[in-house]
């Protein structure tokens, strides 16, 4: 369990890494200025509504960071799967013929579990009535804390619950 947990730790970690390298090195601010180009102000202000469930203030600005933010981990789950490929050739001697398959396995593994777990976070956090727990539209920095801790938790619990249920049983 703790090699497990261990391996899990590294693996957020050297995520993270690769995220600030690729924010720092690839130069995508041109394609996401394409992209909110394609939006007025009223579909981005619906857009930024739903995602928030309320009025957004900084409506292209949120949009911007959306769009930078998806790019981002669009092209850090290639580069990271590919740096756990080139580790996994290395360690267990995977033949040169699978390594292309190996690579779009993992990628495409690593999305969906990303997207699946953000989902899931996001629906949870719309769904859950925390204004009727918190009525004042204040929030103090613990409270915040408080309130993401405790969500963030519960994604974690929701998404091995759900991992656990859809994952076939292995027989030896």
């Amino acid at each position: 369990m703790a090699k497990h947990a261990l391996s899990l730790f590294i693996k957020i970690v050297l995520f993270a890494v690769v995220m600030l390298i690729v924010a720092k090195v690839v130069p995508y601010d041109g394609l996401v200025n394409s992209i909110t180009g394609l939006f007025d102000f009223q579909s981005a202000d619906k857009l930024t509504r739903f995602i928030l469930g309320e009025p957004d203030l900084e409506v292209w600005e949120s949009l911007g960071d959306y769009f930078s933010l998806l790019i981002n981990t669009l092209i850090s789950v290639p580069v990271m799967s590919a740096i756990i490929t080139a580790y996994s050739i290395v360690t267990h001697k995977v033949s040169p013929a699978g390594i292309p398959r190996e690579w779009g396995r993992s990628t495409l593994r690593r999305l969906t579990k990303i997207f699946s777990f953000t989902f899931l976070f996001w629906a949870l956090f719309r769904l859950l009535p925390y204004q009727s727990l918190f009525p004042d539209q204040t929030y103090s920095n613990f409270t915040m804390a408080a309130i993401v801790g405790f969500q963030l938790l519960l994604t974690i619990v929701c998404y091995w619950f759900i991992t656990k249920k859809i994952t076939p049983k292995r027989s030896l």
